[in-house]
């Protein structure tokens, strides 16, 4: 068994089939830094296994369990160039990347990903979220686009 530390996170490395083995409360993870977990699909003609996973998928309480959910999951607008028709995004927050992974890696989780075979082009990545810079300090924005004079560029 080896470890390494990436971002402050401890993950062990099991070789030559060695199995992790731990009680829940004897495991110490930092669950501290929130994480995007960002969902990007190029969706074939053939609907349907995505149908499927979907239904399968709302069934689940693995989100909930790991204390996830979409943070989004369309664009409320598009500013330059065009949306496809079967292109989707979704960004589901997880409080820590070892929740994201308690959700990914479950067996209910993995017992519902083939469902999703044939159902066009899938990414998932896991990004973590920057603290705010001083900047963002809670106060209202100075001028929304609805305050400021006419633009040449609507």
């Amino acid at each position: 068994m080896k470890f390494f530390v990436y971002a402050g996170v401890v993950t062990l490395l099991f070789t030559g089939g060695e199995r992790a083995a731990a009680e829940p409360d004897s495991i110490q993870a930092d669950c501290t830094s929130p994480v995007i977990m960002l969902v990007l699909v190029r969706q074939s003609e053939n609907r349907e296994p995505m149908t499927a996973y979907g239904e399968q998928l709302r069934q689940l309480s693995t989100y909930p369990e790991q204390q996830g959910y979409y943070q989004f999951t369309r664009p409320t607008e598009v500013f330059e160039g065009e949306w496809p028709d079967n292109q989707f995004v979704i960004g589901a927050k997880f409080p820590c990347v070892e929740a994201a992974r308690g959700f990914w890696y479950s067996d209910d989780y993995q017992a519902i990903r083939h469902l999703r075979a044939g159902a066009g082009q899938i990414s998932v990545t896991v990004h973590p979220l920057n603290a705010p810079p001083p900047h963002i300090d809670g106060t209202a924005p100075k001028r929304l686009f609805s305050q400021q004079d006419p633009q040449k560029n609507p």
